[in-house]
């Protein structure tokens, strides 16, 4: 029975990812929700006690039934294995529905004289262009783009060649030339960002970077870049010490705070005299290498005792051992943009990284459709009315006033699927039309694409005081990738970004039960809406202005509560408090819209009988995080092992903060499922 599962179901994927959306809808919402009904009890683990470990119970089976479907699909595609090289068990759902993205993206690639508009032409004939150069790769060779891309004119990198000249070297200067191809983050960030105090404005922020972006990459690391572009294990471990001990420097300088200024707003020009040591025109130079720096433009800097304290750092290290770290930074970044290995499948994942826009556009194309995204749209303003009440019910005895705010920005929240407006469309081919891209030559054309995303963002500094949507695809661009299908929340937007992919089995089909439309996507959407009332979202008030009225509230001694009861969770799970505070507030907020809108609480699934609507609410929800055990890969073991960890905690904890599931379930006092103490803010 199990095997004849698995047949139906793979047999459904592939009718699925071949085929138009607008004959998907014709699938009849029984055959979908029996499917989707075995697919649930094929993933559960019965053995398992819920109460002890209800991720497990959900989860059990996941990994041993994505061998089972991928081992039917490789001998289902045997005649066309070669277009399948390279892929892997996909890890968690969302990579899952990635793998469909791509699947349909490189079909759409491969496609030959079909009939479509100038512009599509414009957009696919890029893409492929810079598809065929990875897919000529032999082998990807990192060592590459030192030798493209040196620090400056005047020297080359310490490692490449015999051209290293330190005295030639300025760090400053090195990084704003990375920067323009992408890079950030490292020693200092540099953003466009809409204005603190009015959005629709854009100006540089200059700030230190995130603790994350300082951590040392270790020297085990630095040593496999180093190996990875010719180096010896003796010169690379001996490099690897020094570079290792300077990261540790770095680092230690993210305990410098500016208590006492805080952010100083100032015209460009004059921050040469302001903080002369740190040379930002010489930056700036490099970021606007074809275009004349105005010297009035606004600039907003952060953190300058972190700026001064790593000018003086920088002054007494030696030049190898800076400009060795730039090096071995950049290289990093750039392998996370390259493709993993050179397959069909990590060449169209590489792609979307280097061509977010197109790739959305495209990717729009094929997975868009109006009935569909009307009842996302739908089901999107039900959890807002459902927030709503939440709010309404004033919990934290906030005033009258503060209350007012939070409402309104919770009724201006809007949702937006896909990357693009229709009414943007046009402008993306004229965005492209400019680039110069080589089915020959991929490291050039990745280099090309960076820099392209990067002049487009610094454009915005030049723009009318506006709000469209033009301007929000420019600034979105360089920090979303289209290779993620995760929704996100846009702060200075009051903005809910869905991409087109998600919208896909398994987690939506305009066919599946209501029920599962709120334990998934609707958990996904009220996840996102809730970032716009935590802790970092509440600085935004509802037209995205950083004048939000976090410190009134976070002076509440219910709210005060409610986060110290978050905070004792963060021992085990994810480390960061908004993102458990979202997950808490958006089980709630979906499990009440469904059950709290004329769901009858006690009708069985016929397909289902054992089970009460509320467990396959709670099962659906936890089934979305699945993921197998991950392996050595890319990433170290440690690294995989704690991502797969942080979604088993995730589910755990949210359900055992919830109290209608030990009830549900039945669970004890001491039962690892029911919290000693649950949390809630809102």
């Amino acid at each position: 029975m199990l095997k004849l599962s698995l047949v139906a179901w793979l047999i459904f994927s592939l009718a699925w990812r071949t085929t138009p959306t607008a004959c998907r809808l014709t699938n009849s919402p029984q055959s979908i929700q029996k499917m989707m009904a075995e697919q649930l009890q094929s993933y559960m683990d019965p053995k398992t006690r819920p109460c002890e470990n209800f991720y497990q119970y959900a989860c059990g089976n996941w990994q041993i039934q994505q061998q089972e479907q991928h081992s039917l699909r490789e001998s289902e595609w045997v005649k066309n294995r070669a277009s399948y090289q390279g892929q892997l068990l996909p890890s968690d759902t969302l990579e899952l529905i990635d793998h469909s993205v791509n699947r349909k993206l490189e079909l759409v690639l491969r496609r030959k004289n079909e009939s479509s508009s100038d512009l599509e032409s414009t957009i696919l004939e890029q893409m492929r262009l810079y598809y065929r150069s990875c897919k000529r790769l032999r082998p990807y060779n990192l060592k590459k783009y030192l030798q493209i891309m040196p620090p400056s004119n005047c020297t080359q990198w310490p490692s490449v060649g015999r051209g290293w000249r330190p005295e030639k070297f300025d760090w400053i200067t090195t990084l704003g030339r990375l920067r323009l191809h992408g890079l950030n983050g490292v020693l200092l960030r540099e953003d466009v960002l809409p204005r603190w105090d009015d959005s629709r404005i854009y100006c540089i922020y200059v700030n230190k970077p995130s603790r994350q972006e300082t951590l040392p990459m270790g020297e085990g690391a630095i040593i496999e870049l180093l190996l990875d572009i010719g180096q010896t294990k003796r010169t690379a471990n001996a490099l690897a010490r020094l570079v290792h001990d300077f990261e540790r420097k770095v680092h230690r300088l993210q305990e410098l705070e500016d208590d006492e200024l805080g952010p100083r707003e100032m015209q460009l020009g004059y921050l040469d005299t302001y903080l002369p040591q740190l040379r930002w025109l010489s930056f700036m130079r490099q970021v606007r290498i074809d275009s004349e720096l105005d010297l009035l433009s606004t600039l907003i800097i952060e953190n300058i005792p972190y700026l001064r304290a790593l000018t003086d750092l920088l002054a007494a290290e030696d030049p190898d051992t800076v400009c060795s770290y730039i090096m071995l930074k950049w290289l990093a970044f750039l392998k996370q943009q390259g493709p993993a290995d050179i397959s069909r499948s990590e060449c169209v994942a590489s792609l979307r990284r280097a061509m977010p826009l197109a790739s959305s556009w495209i990717v729009g194309q094929q997975f868009s459709d109006p009935d569909s995204e009307s009842n996302v749209r739908s089901l999107f303003q039900r959890l807002k009315a459902r927030f709503g009440q939440i709010l309404a019910e004033n919990r934290l005895r906030l005033s009258p006033p503060l209350l007012h705010i939070l409402l309104q920005k919770l009724r201006a929240a809007h949702l937006q699927i896909g990357f693009f407006q229709p009414e943007v469309a046009d402008n993306l081919g004229q965005y492209l039309l400019h680039v110069d891209l080589n089915g020959h030559s991929f490291y050039e054309n990745q280099l090309v694409l960076l820099r392209q995303r990067v002049e487009a963002n610094h454009n915005l500094l030049f723009m009318n005081s506006t709000n469209s949507t033009d301007s929000n695809v420019s600034y979105l661009a360089e920090s979303w990738e289209a290779s993620n299908s995760s929704p996100l929340y846009v702060r200075p937007r009051n903005l809910v970004l869905v991409p087109h992919g998600l919208l896909q089995l398994p987690v939506w089909h305009t066919n599946i039960s209501a029920l599962q439309k709120h334990a998934v996507l609707g958990f996904a959407l009220s996840h996102e809406l809730a970032h716009g009332f935590d802790m970092s979202g509440m600085d935004y008030d509802a037209l995205g202005n950083i004048m939000g009225p976090v410190e009134e509230i976070g002076a509440s001694k219910h709210f005060r509560k409610g986060l110290d009861c978050l905070q004792q969770h963060m021992a085990t799970g994810s480390n960061w408090t908004d993102e458990k505070l979202a997950d808490f507030v958006a089980f709630q907020i979906s499990y009440e819209t469904f059950f709290d809108v004329g769901a009858d609480k006690d009708l069985r699934d016929p397909l289902m009988p054992q089970f009460t609507q509320r467990q396959i609410f709670f099962l659906s929800f936890a089934q979305f995080f699945c993921s197998r055990t991950p392996v050595l890969g890319h990433r170290s073991k440690s690294e995989a092992h704690l991502k797969h960890a942080a979604t088993e905690l995730r589910v755990m904890q949210t359900l055992a903060n919830f109290e209608e599931f030990s009830i549900e379930f039945g669970c004890d006092k001491k039962a690892k499922m029911k919290a000693s103490q649950r949390c809630r803010l809102w």
